[in-house]
């Protein structure tokens, strides 16, 4: 079973979310600070002073993670990129961003925002080191904060996709070459990396240091199966992106909520073969009836309809709206522009496509 992120606030329009794995890292990092970071550096303070001070600098540290995303974030949307949510979870965090960058320069600027945001608040926490030299547990928090920043920012500078210093090199290589090679090579590189990551952790386990080995092997674990995921996606993306919605959508004209029923499942629907419909409500509003849900059914329309919550338009790329059937759990979207309602695009239309052209040619 699948969990739901928690809502946390928004900001600059992007949504911040709190995935329940944040909770075993936080407890963990909590754990280790308060046991034994803070007591053997900073001796003489009450148990209760080390694990305030361990759960403040876990909240700290993820949002210094949260500060990095953000740079990534606030960037891509400068460039007219959206930017739908951030989720922190057990490895820290990620941007939800919902298309590919432009241009090279554009994913380099992205790319290398979040390693300079983690740098400057190194910096930013090292003057305050200088700034307060008093040898207590303050200082150490300080302190804590200054390496694990210098730490996130030179680890995701590791030129493996699909940390940033993977998608540095990926903007390097696209200059020269195209998109899909570039992210191929980097993922390559990305997924090697966490070969490497688990091989460490089996060394760590042998030696038996279980803990750090079992981070390291499930750090491993998750940049193989991201990098091979993104790859995937990116070969989508670069398939799909030469296309748009209105090439492909399935024209159709709303029904008023007062059609009868039996209209829409014994006319409309055999000639369409689709699985939602189009109708225009008593408001003046769109809506969509699901035919399946009334089949068999009786009277009108009127008490069947549904709101819609998800949509495309027909300017949209066929990889948007693959994304958002996916993130929607639909096989059908409306496709709507300007409050006109203009059709239907089908996840069966964008998947012959895609066999079509994966047949036709090698990518």
């Amino acid at each position: 079973m699948k969990f739901s992120p928690i809502p946390l606030f928004r900001v600059f329009g992007i949504q911040i979310n709190l995935d329940y794995s944040w909770f075993i890292v936080f407890l963990l990092i909590t754990f280790t600070l308060a046991e034994y970071f803070y007591p053997y550096f900073y001796p003489n303070y009450s148990a209760i002073i080390y694990w305030l001070f361990g759960a403040i600098s876990a909240i700290l540290l993820f949002a210094s993670v949260l500060l990095h995303e953000l740079s990534h974030s606030l960037v891509a949307l400068k460039f007219g990129i959206p930017v739908k949510e951030i989720n922190l979870f057990i490895f820290g965090g990620v941007a939800m961003i919902e298309e590919e960058a432009h241009s090279p320069k554009e994913e380099f600027l992205i790319a290398i925002a979040g390693p300079l945001m983690s740098f400057s608040l190194g910096i930013f926490f090292l003057i305050l080191v200088l700034l307060y030299p008093v040898d207590d547990i303050f200082n150490g928090l300080i302190n804590y904060l200054m390496y694990v920043n210098f730490i996130i920012g030179f680890f995701n500078l590791i030129p493996a996709f699909p940390l940033d210093g993977g998608r540095i090199l990926r903007s390097i290589l696209w200059r020269k070459k195209d998109l899909l090679t570039a992210t191929k090579i980097t993922s390559t590189l990305g997924k090697y990396f966490g070969y490497f990551l688990i091989f460490i952790g089996i060394l760590y386990i042998i030696q038996g240091n279980f803990v750090n080995g079992g981070w390291s092997i499930l750090l491993g674990m998750f940049i193989t199966q991201a990098a091979k995921v993104s790859y995937e996606e990116s070969k989508l993306s670069y398939v799909l992106s030469k296309y748009k919605v209105e090439q492909f959508m399935t024209t159709l004209k709303p029904l008023f909520y007062n059609s009868p029923v039996n209209e829409l499942i014994d006319f409309y629907q055999p000639f369409y073969h689709i699985n939602y419909f189009p109708v225009i409500g008593k408001d003046g509003r769109f809506y969509i009836v699901d035919i399946n849900e009334i089949k068999n059914k009786e009277g009108t329309l009127e008490k069947y309809l549904e709101d819609i919550k998800c949509f495309v338009s027909p300017y949209d790329s066929l990889f948007k709206a693959l994304k958002i059937m996916n993130k929607c759990n639909m096989d059908e979207l409306p496709v709507i522009y300007k409050n006109t309602f203009l059709g239907i695009i089908k996840r069966s239309q964008i998947e012959n496509l895609l066999e079509n052209m994966l047949l036709g040619e090698k990518i």
